[in-house]
């Protein structure tokens, strides 16, 4: 037996434990499900596209045939069950875009030296907003950040912490980045993650699922939108029926 062999061993036992969650303590985020993230005539498109003609088919077809329409039904869940909502936005505030990490803003200067735009919008930017299939309502929380993780550079702790979450369900782009880092510091700060898998996307399936792999070993629980949503109902039912 490899290591690889070796390390499933232990994730099939660790998948056996079955964490409980309370949808009574838990939340639902959604990670930059934005149009300059993920549709295809966005300058992010276009810019990785100059690299290598092809590179950001798999993710954004991904995104449209499977994170959004999984993402879509967990909506319907969390608004039926009057359960809160979280959408970050990866997006600046100055029109300057020097609020950005400095990484950020090198790839923006990248950007706008071989296509003439930048890839990381001001918040103001109707490229920055959440797309139009996810489309927030009244009661939907939206956090701005201008970090990869959400916890770096907004106040979510507190929000999640004031409303007696102990729980995040994290779903969105990009796995292998912001998802990824979002979930490690939950992880961190003490909260019981769960990452959907196919409420997720990489921009390859290596990506996505080294990037899940990784998380599974300590800090994260990987369900599908199918089992996340099998196990809060069932646990809405008991509440319902005492």
């Amino acid at each position: 037996m490899d290591v690889e062999e070796k390390i499933e061993q232990y994730l099939k036992f660790k998948r056996s434990l079955k964490f409980p969650i309370n949808p009574q303590e838990c939340a639902l985020i959604i990670i930059d499900m934005q149009n300059y993230q993920v549709k295809e005539t966005s300058p992010t498109v276009e810019f990785f596209e100059k690299f290598a003609s092809g590179l950001t088919q798999y993710f954004v077809k991904q995104v449209d045939e499977v994170v959004n329409p999984n993402i879509s039904r967990l909506l319907e869940f969390f608004r039926a069950n009057k359960i809160p909502i979280y959408y970050t936005k990866f997006a600046c505030r100055r029109n300057d875009r020097k609020d950005y990490a400095i990484n950020i803003r090198t790839i923006n200067e990248l950007s706008e030296n071989l296509i003439g735009k930048y890839i990381f919008p001001s918040i103001q930017d109707p490229l920055a907003d959440i797309i139009s299939e996810l489309k927030p309502e009244e009661n939907d929380m939206i956090i701005p950040k201008t970090t990869s993780g959400t916890f770096s550079s907004t106040d979510l702790e507190h929000q999640l912490r004031s409303l007696g979450v102990n729980s995040v369900i994290i779903t969105g782009v990009v796995t292998h980045m912001c998802v990824e880092n979002t979930a490690r510091i939950a992880s961190d700060l003490g909260f019981n993650v769960f990452v959907v898998d196919d409420a997720c996307a990489g921009w390859s399936p290596t990506l996505h699922n080294a990037a899940l792999r990784a998380l599974e070993l300590i800090f994260a629980n990987i369900v599908t939108t199918d089992e996340i949503l099998k196990t809060l109902n069932r646990q809405v039912q008991k509440v319902n029926k005492n």
